[in-house]
């Protein structure tokens, strides 16, 4: 006669396995995107952050924390809407789009966080309110950072147009080369790229926060940078 399986004493019960929270649809960012760039749907309250939430609870199952961890991330995000200059070329269209789905990723991983962080506090049995808060303040922080880098490459690729406007599509990289100068932006000075093409890098002037390069004429006989065409190893 088979013994029948005894449950674990008391004390050492497994955790109950933990629903999912939602957030980790793939189509939920795509959703958002839409949203932030208004393109979904039109008028005040679908643009605000309570209108963005109604749309998105009513096609994604997220739990009810998922839902206030987003909620509140939104609420940070359209209150500090993305305002980033840009120009009117294939470089510009490009960053433009690449801002936006960027700008939709930060919205879901922050939601992410700040429900991690409830999480743990709950665990811990420390202030989930508290913990809320912080958490939501620490985003607030990386947002701003996350605005500041959207600003940047959108300026890059509106300097790259202006550029491909005098000298055609094919572009030269230069790079101030100086004890500043960052390894990425060493190795692609003197090389090309396509401006309705960017390189893995980016564009000259948006690899980094103080990063100097900027676009010219193509270099003569000078190979395309990674990700702007051609892939390339450079040599030593």
């Amino acid at each position: 006669m088979t013994t029948p399986p005894q449950p674990p004493p008391q004390g050492q019960q497994p955790p109950p396995q933990q629903q999912g929270d939602g957030l980790d649809d793939a189509a939920l960012a795509v959703a958002v995107a839409a949203l932030l760039a208004g393109t979904a749907v039109a008028g005040a309250y679908a643009a605000s952050a309570a209108g963005m939430l109604a749309l998105l609870k009513a096609r994604f199952r997220l739990s009810s924390a998922a839902l206030q961890a987003l909620g509140s991330v939104l609420s940070m995000v359209t209150e500090h809407p993305a305002t980033v200059p840009g120009g009117n070329g294939p470089a510009s269209a490009q960053v433009s789009r690449m801002n936006m789905a960027r700008r939709a990723q930060y919205v879901i991983a922050a939601s992410k966080r700040v429900l991690g962080a409830v999480r743990e506090a709950r665990a811990k049995g420390e202030s989930v309110p508290g913990a809320f808060a912080d958490a939501l303040a620490t985003e607030r922080r990386y947002y701003l950072m996350h605005l500041a880098a959207m600003g940047n490459r959108a300026s890059a690729a509106a300097r790259t147009d202006a550029a491909a406007a005098k000298h055609g599509k094919l572009l030269g990289w230069n790079a101030v080369l100086d004890g500043h100068t960052s390894p990425e932006c060493r190795a692609a000075d003197g090389w090309n790229y396509y401006a309705s093409s960017m390189p893995d890098i980016g564009y000259p002037g948006g690899v980094h926060e103080s990063c100097r390069c900027s676009p010219s004429a193509p270099h003569p006989g000078g190979k395309l940078l990674p990700g702007s065409g051609l892939r390339f190893a450079r040599a030593a």
